[in-house]
């Protein structure tokens, strides 16, 4: 009887994931031709589940110490990576936005001193304002202030005060694509101590190798393998986000620092105009 659950069990666990994977071709329209295969991984997970080691994680769970605790002090230092990833995310979410970059209250402050031919007043509000976008316009500012109807240099100004600041904003999410190739890299080293400390398991009981030693090896190599990759991908894709955002808040900043700079020309050129 206890065979007959047990091969019961076993037989229902390859109808879930067949039906699992039936159900996600029939939603994402991806036709999945070989049926073959979805048998093949029923029957791998459902040979793994029922293993003595696994079968008492199904029932009673592990929290996060235990994992910790078997992942072993490689699975410490992933944790402490994941925790700046956390960290550095929630910081540039909070801090790489157009509203911070460009401000609009202080671009219309520009365009009202622009306006009034007021580059005295120009460079006190640049001098107020910290942004990104006011340092670009106060280095035309100063250079416009020094050498009048001298376009190129005032155009040079800009576009290197300009290189600068976007060179500041892209270093500063250089730290998730560091994260994205450290992690992965220190799961892997767990692989190595995991499979280090399964086989000096098997050496040191040659006669009768238990198997919780073994177990307990692969168990930190595959757990610190699979954190590590998780850290790596979601870092990678965190960091495309950011990118897309910081194309995006450049764009903005390239425009209107563009449009101001115009604006001081022409009202140069005004000024300068004996009609």
């Amino acid at each position: 009887m206890p065979h007959r659950t047990k091969q019961t069990t076993t037989m229902e666990r390859i109808a879930n994931i067949s039906y699992s994977t039936e159900s996600f071709e029939k939603h994402s329209k991806i036709p999945t031709t070989n049926h073959g295969w979805k048998v093949i991984l029923g029957a791998v997970f459902a040979s793994v589940s029922s293993t003595p080691l696994f079968a008492a994680e199904n029932q009673s769970g592990a929290s996060l110490t235990q994992v910790l605790e078997r992942g072993g002090p490689v699975m410490l230092i992933l944790l402490g990576i994941s925790v700046v990833a956390l960290f550095l995310m929630f910081y540039y979410l909070m801090t790489i936005r157009t509203a911070l970059v460009v401000p609009k209250d202080f671009i219309n402050q520009a365009e009202d001193a622009v306006k009034k031919k007021d580059f005295e007043l120009l460079s006190k509000i640049c001098d107020e304002n910290s942004s990104p976008a006011a340092r670009i316009i106060a280095a035309g500012s100063n250079v416009f202030i020094r050498s009048k109807n001298n376009y190129q240099m005032i155009r040079d100004a800009i576009e290197d005060e300009g290189t600068r600041q976007a060179g500041l904003l892209w270093h500063r999410i250089q730290a998730l694509q560091d994260i994205a190739v450290i992690a992965p890299m220190v799961g892997l080293l767990g692989t190595v101590l995991g499979m280090i400390k399964s086989f000096m398991g098997l050496n040191q009981e040659l006669a009768t190798p238990r198997p919780t030693v073994i177990a307990s090896g692969v168990s930190m190599a595959l757990m610190t393998t699979a954190a590590g990759l998780v850290i790596g991908i979601s870092a990678m894709i965190l960091y495309s986000f950011f990118r897309a955002r910081i194309n995006r808040v450049l764009s903005n900043l390239e425009n209107d620092c563009n449009k101001i700079s115009i604006e001081m020309m022409v009202a140069d050129s005004d000024t300068d105009s004996p009609f």
